[in-house]
């Protein structure tokens, strides 16, 4: 009887525990020899993200690598391939596939795949070879049962023999490696819990790369902006955008202020250049602003939600005007970027509210 391999694809940015137990049920229920990690190229994973607000959460290859190794080490029948690591071109199952067997050329092996990706199996690159040479194994949930879908498609219900059935482990609802990052990114409890403790102790020399950043404040982000027209009270006056209640803080009389209260944000830093300033202004700009961030996300409350929604990331009002002061200049790099930091002590200040 041909020895039986066990392969698992994927991204495993980071691995889990419910990879590791997935693997092990397999290679238990199939009676199977060995079970072989594969994880996905840099590129390959940088592509399938690229649409995702949070692609830069990809570690590198070295990093899932030493993961996937620190995690098979508890059990002599675990492995890890990286052939996809030195492919140039595009990588696919199927050549994936065809580096394990010629590194077991006598071994039947059998590719684990989500049941939820039946519909699209057989549209996957060479599937017929693929099922000439290799078998499939899908995994049942308690929502979905993929043999029903098998019989559906008109060409796998010609090859149902080569396709195996396995059942989801138990008491992993919600671990996922996409779970493990938004916790991470959000500052959440319960990301330590969904891995193993060696994948857990290296995670943390890349944790940075689940710090995620929001450098411009445009878009779904433009109401951290202080042009974003929501109107805020200040000192007696309320104005429509905390660009004009700033501005107008410049002005030594309330009524040079009280003008501010009708314009429009571009206006209002129009206006505000060419007023007299106060004379301790440099000293007071920052304190003024903090206050002005606060007002607005407490006077707003759907505004507050929306600054909580941010999490953990960081804030930066990156720029192309060369504002190094309330920002960063987004060609070098460099600026305090205190608008950004007004803005993370307020989120604290409101979260600590909600504790």
């Amino acid at each position: 009887m041909r020895e039986k391999i066990v392969v698992m694809g994927g991204s495993f940015n980071p691995p889990t525990i419910a990879h590791q137990r997935l693997m092990l049920g397999a290679v238990e229920t199939l009676g199977a020899a060995r079970g072989i990690f594969v994880p996905s190229s840099h590129a390959y994973v940088s592509a399938k993200m690229r649409r995702d607000k949070h692609r830069n959460e990809v570690l590198p290859e070295e990093a899932r690598l030493r993961m996937l190794l620190a995690m098979a080490a508890d059990d002599p029948r675990l492995e890890v391939e990286d052939c996809e690591f030195h492919r140039a071109e595009r990588s696919y199952t199927y050549e994936s596939m065809e580096a394990v067997q010629e590194k077991y050329p006598e071994a039947e092996l059998y590719f684990v795949a989500g049941g939820d990706k039946t519909a699209v199996i057989s549209r996957w690159h060479r599937i017929r070879e693929f099922l000439e040479r290799f078998r499939i194994v899908l995994v049942r949930r308690d929502d979905y049962e993929p043999e029903a879908e098998l019989r559906q498609n008109p060409f796998l219900s010609g090859h149902l023999d080569r396709f195996s059935m396995i059942e989801a482990p138990a008491g992993l609802d919600g671990v996922s490696s996409s779970a493990v990052r938004e916790k991470l990114r959000e500052g959440l409890p319960g990301a330590e819990a969904m891995l193993h403790p060696a994948v857990w102790a290296i995670l943390q020399e890349y944790a940075g790369a689940y710090r995620m950043k929001i450098e411009m404040f445009r878009g779904e982000y433009q109401f951290l902006s202080n042009f974003y027209e929501a109107p805020v009270e200040y000192r007696g006056l309320r104005y429509g955008s905390n660009e004009a209640a700033f501005q107008a803080q410049k002005c030594l009389t309330e009524e040079e202020r009280r003008e501010f209260t009708l314009l429009r944000p571009s206006d209002s830093k129009k206006r505000g250049s060419s007023v007299q300033l106060r004379p301790d202004w440099e000293e007071v700009k920052a304190g003024i602003m903090e206050e002005l961030v606060r007002a607005k996300f407490t006077q707003n409350e759907e505004l507050g939600r929306l600054l909580l929604a941010t999490g953990k990331s960081e804030l930066i009002e990156g720029n192309s005007w060369n504002d190094t002061f309330w920002g960063v200049d987004l060609k070098t790099g460099e600026g305090r970027n205190e608008l950004g930091k007004a803005l993370m002590k307020v989120r604290a200040e409101l979260a600590a509210r909600q504790v």
